[in-house]
């Protein structure tokens, strides 16, 4: 425990959950999107497992009131962490309480226990406040997730990362990235202070797609969380490499109607969120009818969709690349592997105009959103280009 004037930091209880809701409600409103901090039975379920969640709260020890929350759970297989849950109440405000709350969190994690590699934490950016007390907690702009929640609009999110002592000089070395995730690794290596940079840069090979099952291919959507769990657990039993998707689970399949693809997805029908966590093939086998799928997508509702691929797969990044799919942010060393850390990229694909004209963002993540904008921008162009 740690007393800050009349404030202590302790950890939450199953006795605190009903204050809890009522904070994240007094904070968020019904837009919060999450469910640890809206759902009562998900709330109790992590307070009962203090080995994956390190829930803190400060409390009002005069008033006995919480003042401020902060969670962070834990991906022991992984190695890597996530605060979420940030909230303070608005009568205990200009306190620094989300700040220290943080610092102490990620002190237990990363340097008592430590129990990860890594934490990570997103941000809203109606307003600049969460991203600045992140970046005073030393994480570091990792990159933005562009269109992708719909709360009362959609909102892009920023990505910061935090790094446990030595993780950052374990990095892999990447013989060979395509052009297009060239500018993530320049400014990562601004952000880190790295001098490491790939040898080859090379633009993505014109795509020539030969006749294949998938020609007359259309797709269906299972949307049952426990049989897609389920069926995922028979499909990848012990498979920690395709399946490499920390904190997301599968609750929809998109299945090929013809042939036995399956893509296992994270859908969140609230704000139309989808993340591609694995296929049972690669994606590259469905050659030109991405296009299909994305359309029959947009027909169930998905306007936004992500994918996390290891940096060195060249060709997948570059299959995604030429389907539209764009590099937002980039997490170096996420995974061990064999004693190397592995960077990864973060391609995101928005179905909505694109507009930043609302956004507050931290001078920290403009190097990000302009390489996205210049990208994006460059696509579009090319596209208009080609039909004159």
């Amino acid at each position: 425990m740690k007393i800050i004037m009349d404030l202590m930091i302790q950890k939450a209880s199953l006795n605190d959950v009903e204050e809890l809701l009522g904070l994240y409600v007094s904070v968020y409103g019904s837009d919060y999107p999450l469910l640890i901090g809206t759902n009562k039975e998900v709330m109790q379920a992590a307070l009962r497992d203090p080995h994956k969640f390190l829930w803190l709260v400060m409390r009002d020890q005069e008033r006995s009131i919480i003042a401020g929350s902060c969670i962070i759970e834990i991906d022991h297989d992984y190695k890597i962490g996530k605060v979420t849950g940030v909230a303070v109440s608005s009568n205990y405000r200009n306190k620094s309480i989300a700040k220290r709350l943080i610092e102490f969190a990620v002190d237990i994690v990363l340097r008592e226990k430590r129990s990860v590699h890594s934490l990570y934490a997103t941000s809203r950016t109606v307003s600049m406040g969460s991203q600045v007390m992140l970046l005073e907690n030393n994480f570091i702009p990792l990159g933005i997730f562009p269109n992708a929640r719909k709360i009362k609009s959609y909102e892009t999110l920023t990505l910061v990362g935090r790094f446990a002592e030595g993780v950052l000089e374990r990095r892999a070395r990447v013989q060979k990235i395509p052009e297009s995730i060239a500018p993530l690794y320049k400014i990562c290596n601004e952000v880190t202070g790295s001098k490491w940079f790939p040898e080859i840069v090379e633009a993505c090979p014109v795509a020539e797609y030969i006749q294949s099952e998938f020609d007359d291919e259309n797709f269906e959507f299972i949307f049952a969380p426990k049989f897609v769990e389920r069926r995922f657990n028979e499909v990848f039993d012990n498979d920690k490499e395709s399946t490499f998707y920390p904190f997301h689970h599968p609750n929809l399949i998109i299945s090929g109607c013809k042939s036995d693809f399956e893509i296992y997805a994270s859908f969140s029908k609230k704000d139309h969120y989808c993340v591609w966590i694995t296929s049972n093939r690669t994606l590259r086998e469905l050659a030109n009818k991405m296009k299909r799928l994305i359309f029959a997508l947009k027909e169930i509702g998905i306007y936004y969709i992500e994918v996390l691929v290891r940096s060195d797969y060249f060709e997948t990044i570059c299959y995604l690349t030429e389907n539209r799919f764009l590099p937002s942010a980039i997490y170096p060393a996420m995974r061990e592997e064999e004693g190397a850390m592995h960077d990864y990229i973060l391609l995101t694909r928005t179905m909505v105009p694109l507009d930043f004209s609302d956004t507050q963002i931290h001078s920290a993540f403009k190097p990000y959103i302009n390489q996205y904008a210049k990208q994006w921008l460059s696509m579009n162009l090319n596209i208009v280009e080609g039909i004159q």
